[in-house]
């Protein structure tokens, strides 16, 4: 853990072993790129961090194409779906219920906590979450669970965090963002 705080790749495969950052990335958007393959669902993906700061993470937002999971109020489309964390320093994920807005002018954008792990929107989502999963999987990324990522860490560090909540957990060490 104490590596990919420090920004380090750690994992048993390449990229994230014998790799660079760029690589994971590149590898990454490959992945990405399989996903919006999907005829069920719309992915957004943000590699930017955020446009500020560092991210330890790339946030991936999906959500129906069929637009069951979009409402239009008063001219603000309000969208719900998953976000998939994907971290961009070993070969693990986290996915939780996120919420977009999207109008004239404006727009908001939610951010998952170690809470939200796991959880899903209201609604079906069977079929698009087991399309997320099998693609992750053929590229050896893992999910996450909540018990995993809600687990304080073993030991002390500090982690350039504007996402911590009550002590450092292992959601802390993988899935940062510093502003």
């Amino acid at each position: 853990m104490q590596q990919i705080i420090q920004g380090e790749l750690v994992g048993d495969f390449f990229p994230y072993f014998g790799g660079t950052n760029k690589q994971v990335i590149f590898y990454l958007k490959e992945l990405v790129g399989r996903l919006e393959r999907s005829r069920l669902l719309t992915f957004e993906a943000d590699f930017r961090s955020y446009g500020s700061g560092y991210a330890s993470y790339v946030d991936v937002f999906c959500y129906k194409k069929d637009g069951s999971s979009t409402k239009n109020v008063n001219g603000t489309l309000w969208i719900d779906g998953i976000s998939i964390y994907l971290c961009k320093h070993a070969p693990v994920a986290i996915f939780g219920p996120n919420e977009k807005t999207k109008g004239s002018g404006h727009g908001s954008y939610g951010i998952l906590s170690a809470s939200d792990v796991g959880e899903i929107p209201s609604g079906s989502w069977d079929v698009e979450l087991k399309f997320i999963k099998e693609k992750l999987a053929e590229y050896k990324i893992e999910f996450l669970t909540k018990r995993v990522i809600k687990k304080q860490l073993p030991f002390e560090t500090k982690i350039r965090t504007v996402l911590n909540e009550d002590g450092y957990k292992v959601f802390d060490a993988l899935f940062y963002w510093e502003d």
